[in-house]
């Protein structure tokens, strides 16, 4: 995979994973919604096609995680707290929690990272990974275009809370990997 860079790595804000998920918010369905839900990350893209760090100040905040995940591009080294919108803190704190909880935490052998400012791998769209609104986890086992051996109670954690599973996408759009808080996409 990929090196954070330092906008990933840097906390701004610390929340408690045990607070309440923000009332009210459903993921979003199509670019409309995603902007009008989570803002309008094209207005922070800068000429040359960088995001302008104001983006994070603005949007982004930091999760501690309930659990430590190892890097997938470096597995010597485990994340306890990643970048993502600040609107999804308390989802994924409450999700993440709820693997713990279930004792699934040897089902998530790996994190392959949340906020990434990027477009898609298959395409020329931004990726949701830039609002920080998906994650992705195992990937050495759940290669885009596979089927992968994604765990079915971990799936089903991240759909009840309102996530499209890349699993379920066909042909070289499959991404087992991938965890978004919208649809339409």
């Amino acid at each position: 995979m990929h090196e954070m860079n330092e906008l990933q790595l840097r906390v701004e804000k610390t929340v408690v994973p045990d607070a309440a998920p923000e009332p009210g918010l459903v993921a979003p369905h199509g670019l409309e919604k995603i902007v009008a839900t989570f803002g309008d990350i094209y207005d922070y893209v800068l000429p040359g096609g960088s995001l302008d760090p104001r983006w994070q100040g603005d949007y982004l905040a930091s999760v501690e995680l309930p659990f430590p995940l190892p890097l997938s591009w470096d597995l010597s080294r485990s994340v306890t707290r990643m970048i993502c919108h600040k609107r999804m803190v308390e989802i994924f704190a409450s999700v993440v929690g709820q693997v713990q909880a279930r004792g699934l935490q040897s089902k998530v052998s790996s994190f392959g990272g949340c906020f990434a400012f990027r477009q898609q791998r298959t395409g020329a769209k931004l990726s949701t990974h830039s609002w920080g609104i998906a994650i992705d986890l195992n990937p050495e086992t759940n290669a885009q275009g596979s089927h992968g051996s994604m765990d079915g109670e971990v799936i089903e954690i991240f759909r009840s809370a309102g996530f499209e599973w890349g699993g379920d996408w066909s042909g070289k759009l499959q991404d087992p990997m991938h965890f978004q808080f919208c649809s339409g996409y």
